[in-house]
Order: C-alpha cells, then structure tokens, then sequence
C-alpha cells in the first residue's frame, strides 16, 4: 500500500498514545508517511518503543499541539472534552476525532476488511486470523489490541488488499466499521458504563454486523437471529464448522474439524486452555471464506505462540512458574484457571479487578468464578477511566468472595511481598487482570 493512506492531513497528534490499539494506528500513519505526534500522561513500555519513530510528549498540555502544529487530532475513548489538548484543539478549530471513527476511516482504504468483535477472545481470534493470512502470504495489513508473540507486535503493514481489524464495543466504537466480515466471538455483560441494558448491547453488535457483508458467529449467539441485512451471511457453526473429538494432550491440544458434516481436517494448538479451540473454529471460518488452503491453517495454528498477557509464562521465581492472562471479566477468569488447573494441582492466584463500574456490576460473578485456586490474593482496583467508587473496589469485592484462603494487598510492596513468601507453596502462581498488575509483577520480582 506503501504511502497512500488517505488521512485528513500529514500531521497527526494521538491523545493518549500509550493504548495498544492508538499506538498501532500511530505507527500505521507513520508508515503511511504522516508526520506523527502524541502524548500521554506517563511512560510505559508501548510509549519507549513509539519514541524511535514519533514525536511524544508526557503530561497533556496544550502547549505540546501548538509546538507539534497537527492538522488532525486523534483522541482514545478514555479521554475527556476537558483534556487540555483537545479544548485547545476544538477551540481553535483544529479537526479532532475519536480513535473508533478513525479507524472507521482508515478501513475505507481497504478492499476487504475483517473485523474481530466479542465480549472475550477477539484478540486471540484476530492474531489466529493474522498468522493464517501472513502465512498464506496474503500482505494483510493488521491492527490487534494486543503484541503477538510471533510477530513481536501488535500491527504489521502491508498491502491494501487486506486489514484485519479488532473491533472493540467500548462506548459503541465498532459501529464506524464497515467491514467484508464480521466476526463475533461470543456477547456477555462487559462496558456496562457506556450500555443501557444487556439489549442495548446486544442492539449494538447488531448494528456491526449489519454493516458487514458477511458475518461468521456461533450458533449459540443471541443476535444471530435478528440480523436483518440481507448480505450478511450466518455462518452456524454446529452445522457449518464444528470441532470434535478435542483432546488436550501434554503440550497441546488436538481436535477434529468438521465442515458441513464432511471431516476437514485435525488440528493442533501450541497455546494452551480449550477455550481456545472456539477461538481458532472462528479463524478457520474466515480462512475458508478467503479461500485458504487447509495446510496453510494447520501450519499457521500449530505454530501459533499466542499473544502476550495472554496465558503468557514471565518466568520462574524459586522454581515456581509465574504466569500472566489478561482476563478480568469473570467468564474469563473461569476458563482461565480452568486451563491452568489442567496443567498445575495447586495454584496460587493473583487478581487485579479492572475499573469499578465492571467489578459492582459483576460481584455476584465473581463470588463464584476463584472456586478452583487454592489461595487468593486480590490487589487494589485498576480505576482506569473512573473515579473511585467503594461497592466497586477491592475491598468490597475481597469481602463479598467466599474463598476461604484469601488475602487483600493494597500496595506494591505487600502484593509483592506475599508473592515471594508464599510461592513455594504451590505449583504455579497465576497473575489475572488487565491493569498495571502485569507490569508491577514483571518489574517487581527477580524471576528466572
């Protein structure tokens, strides 16, 4: 595709840079030859790699858009009109615009989109999706919400002909995408801040796939019935695609696929947790409707590492594996120490709920979903976006959960300090959540 991305201007200045998915599209328009700037409130790993090829400013001030002199600002989701950067953008009639409606933009420089949607596994699915159509040597051009472990990062840039896509429901943001398929892997409460009621949810990843030409989703989805536009294509997989025969084996896990009722083929994944078998029955539904051989989605899922913080091993600390998932939504949390109890007896769990508004609305969900460890640390709430709220944070969650071997870590240096003081006890030490938790613990710990 080389330079020829259509933007509103060769100057570009992402607010709040530092997000997986806004860094990704920084560094696309830097290699769609924009001149790119940015800014965010601190440093962090994502920010350190972006300053090789971007200008970045810490702290938001408005002084940094009148030294940078964009034509168009880009601001995440997570910032607010009285961010210092955006009032001055807006009152001095700078363009500004919201990340979701700029990727809704650079979609149209694309022949086919693929858009990966859900509540869970739509990064997992979207890396799969990826590695098969790198593979198949199709120069997709790719845009994860998450660092592949293959590809060493989150976005590769290639041709025009392809853009895999995660698309995120957060405050609505999937429905500027108009995509050639849409997949969506499953629907749950989840961004409950931004939707009126499970409906209204459910109403909006409607609208995503009727903006679609076609739509790959499981038979058990609740809205496969209520899309309405006529071009979309319901692919069902208990009829369609089906996986059977699933065996979960020392180092990977085997299952059969079905197609139409015709056997397809075995397949093999390296990355562990059954859960995972959904995720690459969706993938092998795209590759399919693309044409891709099946040799090619065998190689491309066998050698598939996974993407980090996702069941990803940090390393050891006196012996004991040390293993990070980013889950934090309690369905998530389930599978996740359901797949790690198939692995280790005796774990040791430490959980970071992620932003108030989700851990009030789901407490009762997660009174239920630690059952399967044998000790429980929970560490202080990662507030993101939101202002403190007490029936949403840590200790209100701590009280509410009925393990009987917990503990509540409300700084650093304790979380740490128990970590270390209790590891040897256990087979494996499992570190859940979507905050700063994987970096503290990372950081933190001296591990093999």
């Amino acid at each position: 595709m080389g330079k020829s991305l259509k933007i509103n201007g060769n100057r570009v200045f992402f607010v709040g840079v530092g997000g997986i998915s806004m860094s990704a599209l920084a560094m696309l328009c830097h290699n769609f030859g924009a001149i790119v700037g940015g800014s965010d409130a601190v440093k962090n790993n994502i920010t350190l790699g972006l300053e090789k090829h971007i200008k970045l400013f810490y702290g938001h001030n408005k002084h940094n858009i009148i030294k940078f002199k964009p034509n168009l600002i880009v601001y995440t989701g997570a910032v607010n009109f009285d961010n210092p950067e955006l009032e001055f953008a807006i009152n001095n009639n700078i363009k500004v615009m919201e990340r979701s409606e700029f990727l809704g933009m650079i979609c149209k420089n694309y022949k086919n989109v693929i858009a990966v949607a859900g509540t869970h596994g739509k990064t997992t699915t979207t890396a799969m999706i990826a590695e098969i159509f790198m593979l198949a040597k199709l120069n997709p051009t790719i845009h994860i919400g998450g660092e592949v472990v293959n590809l060493n990062s989150n976005f590769v840039v290639g041709g025009n002909e392809y853009f895999i896509t995660e698309a995120c429901e957060y405050k609505k943001s999937f429905e500027h995408i108009n995509s050639s398929v849409a997949v969506i892997t499953n629907i749950e409460c989840d961004h409950m801040d931004c939707y009126k009621s499970y409906n209204d949810l459910c109403d909006s990843f409607i609208k995503f796939a009727n903006q679609s030409k076609n739509l790959i989703v499981f038979n058990s989805n609740p809205i496969k019935e209520k899309v309405q536009t006529k071009h979309v294509q319901i692919v069902n997989f208990e009829f369609g695609l089906q996986a059977k025969n699933i065996k979960i084996l020392q180092n990977e896990i085997s299952f059969d696929v079905f197609e139409f009722g015709l056997y397809l083929a075995n397949f093999k994944l390296s990355v562990f947790g059954e859960y995972n078998v959904d995720n690459a029955l969706l993938a092998i539904g795209v590759a399919r409707h693309f044409n891709v051989c099946v040799a090619t989605i065998y190689d491309a899922l066998k050698n598939f590492k996974g993407v980090k913080r996702r069941n990803e091993k940090l390393g050891k600390i006196n012996g004991i594996s040390v293993y990070a998932d980013y889950c934090h939504h309690p369905t998530e949390i389930k599978k996740s120490i359901n797949a790690f109890k198939g692995k280790f007896n005796k774990i040791l769990c430490v959980f970071q709920p992620h932003t108030y508004s989700r851990t009030k609305m789901l407490i009762k969900d997660f009174d239920q979903c630690f059952k399967g460890v044998n000790k429980l640390i929970i560490f202080k709430t990662y507030p993101a976006r939101e202002p403190y709220d007490f029936d949403g944070c840590e200790t209100a969650l701590f009280k509410k959960i009925k393990n009987k071997n917990k503990i509540l870590a409300l700084s650093e240096s304790e979380l740490l300090k128990n970590i270390v003081d209790f590891a040897h006890n256990y087979d494996a030490i499992i570190v859940l959540g979507a905050g700063d938790i994987y970096d503290i613990v990372k950081n933190g710990l001296t591990l093999d």
